[in-house]
Parts: C-alpha cells; structure tokens; sequence
C-alpha cells in the first residue's frame, strides 16, 4: 500500500471489496477498517441498514460484534489487575464466595486467568435449563448475570478446570467478579474503563438501535430482519456493538498503540495474548479474548477472533509481527455471512499488506449450522 494514498481512495477500494461480497451472498450490509502502524488508514459501509428499507449504513453505524466482546472483557480485567484490584490467580472461591452459596468444590480454586483461557470447567452455554432459564429471566442485567453464575457454579463442571473448553459462561463469571468488585454494573465498568480511554464513543450493549426504527443496522437472519439478541446473563461474552471505526481504535490499542495515559502496562497486554499449555504450530491456541492462530502472511501468530449472536456476523485478524489488522462485520448471521466475511477479510489482507494469505482458515465452527433464533 503505498503511503500517499488519499484515505478516501482507501475508503472507496474498502468499498468495492465490501460490494462485491454483499452482492453475492445477498446481504443486508457490510462494513470494515483497515489498521497498519497505529493507523485507521481506512474504513468503509455499504448497504442498508435493513432489507425492504433504503436508509443505507455509513461507517459511523454500530455493528454487533457477538463474541469479539471477550477480548473487551479480557481488557477490563486486565485493568483491574493493574489497579490492584484481581491478580491473575484470583481464584473464585476467593472473589465470590460471599456472594454464592454453594459454589461447587470444583469450582473454588478456578483463577481468573484460567477463566480467560477457557479453561474454568464451565460448559459453553450451560445445561438446557440454565439456558433457557437464562433467555426467559427477568431484572436487572445485574440480577440476570448473578442468577445465571451462579445456576452455572453450583453445578458441576462440563470438564476437569485446567482442560481447554470455549465458554461464554465463564466469561459471564468474569464479569460478574467485576461487578461484585467494583460495585457497579459491567456496562458501566467498560465505559469507563475501557471505551471512554480509547476514545471509542458508540460502544453499547445489545442490539444497536431502536426497535420501532431504522436508526442503525438490524440483525437478519436468511434476510428476515429480527430484532433479537443473546441474553443479558453472556453480555461480557457476546453482547457489545460500536462502529467499524471504534473497533478499529480498540484494535490499534491490542496491537499495542496506546493512549495516554496508557490503558494496560505492558506486561498486562502481553499477558492477555499469552497463550495457556502447549500448542503447537498447526493449533490456534486461545489467549484472553484472543485465537492466536499462526499465519505466515502474518509473519507469526496472529489476534483473530470471529463474532455472532446468530443474527449478525463479524471477524477480525490482527498481524503484531506486521503491525496491521483488517475487520469485518455484516449484520446478517446466516453461513453466507460467515462466508463473505471471511472472503472480504482476505481481500483485504491481500489488497492492503500485499501478500495472498490463502484460505485464512478462521476459528468459526463450520460442523453447527447456523439455526433461527426461537421468539
């Protein structure tokens, strides 16, 4: 890329990768940013925000990002380990005892850090009970996270604490241990602590927008727009929204451009893209909100995650060995979604760093088909 080209040309390529995927796969809208050298050197929106409305998105619209929400988590953590107020090894007997009765002997000794490892026990969702439970709850996002963790530690765990097993439900432990900390709701924790010191400005929390209008991209499902989101109980797993633009600060931050003051020390960062036991070359291995599949356009290990609450889709790849990165949302969750956005990922890759990287192999479950949302 060379480093004289006009942003709004950038912008305008950004564009026509974005148009040819929406056109093909038959999508609502898609957007997406290009970072290199502690740079937004691009971002881009094409579509509508619904199908059968005209209203078109622009990049200052807020996109679901579905569980790219961990590593935001995982950025909240980490700040209050370098307040003093969590170490890594916080266990949760330690941080919710008080709160729980009857946390499961297994349980007790599980860390933080082995819940942002994904290596807490817990099960991905939870037993059907609990998770339907957990669809239908009532109360507070407060209330609604604490009856959900603790249906969730009081049972026994999915596998051995220490073994790898994805779960959103340990990351809604995390963030009930900030809340029981802090003593203020986990929406509030990362507006203050994380969205508000990287200047991001649209971040929220659930579907973006206002059900009774076209004010920012619905979600879609086969192209039937729903206005339907994950419960509150996984919000600091899977619930967060913000423009292309303010993910694209949040990913300049993980590539470890800073604000000032600075959000995290350095050896916070580096802690949260450390990844747990031994992986080997061909495994991606998961750090703290982060699949670190190594790539060789990438020059090494990369950040990627893939996000979706099954009415929206979006991924992100970011090369610190390139210090570059390109993200994609759509606000459609069907597989021709995942499709497009991994296509449009790579032509991004391969028109802005200027090498083919190849299938990019991205850590979406490609054996569970997409199913529609009850409700």
């Amino acid at each position: 890329m060379n480093s004289f080209t006009p942003v709004l040309a950038i912008g305008t390529q950004i564009a026509e990768i974005l148009s040819a995927e929406l056109k093909s796969a038959n999508l609502p809208a898609m957007a997406a940013a290009v970072v290199k050298d502690g740079r937004v050197v691009g971002s881009a929106a094409v579509g509508v925000r619904k199908m059968k409305d005209a209203t078109p998105v622009t990049a200052d619209d807020p996109f679901h990002l579905g569980t790219c929400t961990k590593a935001i988590t995982a950025t909240l953590i980490g700040r209050m380990v370098d307040q003093g107020k969590l170490k890594w090894d916080t266990t949760v007997a330690e941080a919710l005892g008080r709160e729980i009765a009857g946390i499961h002997p297994d349980f007790t000794s599980v860390t933080v850090d082995q819940l942002l490892h994904h290596r807490g026990g817990l099960l991905a969702r939870g037993p059907s009970e609990v998770w339907q439970a957990a669809q239908h709850a009532k109360g507070t996002p407060v209330e609604l996270r604490a009856q959900y963790v603790e249906a969730m530690l009081t049972r026994p765990p999915a596998k051995k604490p220490g073994e790898y097993q994805y779960s959103n439900a340990g990351y809604a432990v995390l963030g009930v241990i900030a809340e029981t900390i802090e003593k203020k709701p986990y929406e509030q924790l990362v507006q203050e602590q994380v969205f508000a010191p990287l200047g991001i400005t649209t971040g929220g929390f659930g579907p973006a927008g206002d059900p009774k209008g076209v004010t920012a991209p619905w979600p879609h499902l086969d192209g039937g727009a729903t206005f339907t989101d994950n419960p509150e109980a996984i919000t600091p797993a899977g619930r967060v929204h913000m423009s292309i633009r303010d993910w694209a600060k949040f990913a300049n931050f993980q590539l470890g451009h800073q604000p000032t003051p600075a959000l995290l020390t350095p050896g916070t960062l580096a802690h949260l893209h450390e990844l747990a036991g031994q992986v080997t070359d061909d495994q991606m291995g998961y750090a703290c909100g982060w699949f670190r599949p190594k790539r060789d356009w990438a020059g090494g290990r990369t950040l990627h995650h893939v996000g979706s609450n099954m009415v929206n889709f979006c991924e992100i790849w970011l090369a610190p060995d390139k210090d570059f990165g390109v993200m994609v949302c759509c606000n459609e969750g069907n597989p021709e979604a995942a499709e497009a956005t991994e296509a449009a990922c790579s032509a991004l890759i391969k028109r802005f760093l200027g090498v083919d990287p190849g299938p990019l192999k991205s850590a979406r479950d490609r054996t569970n088909p997409v199913k529609k949302p009850k409700g």
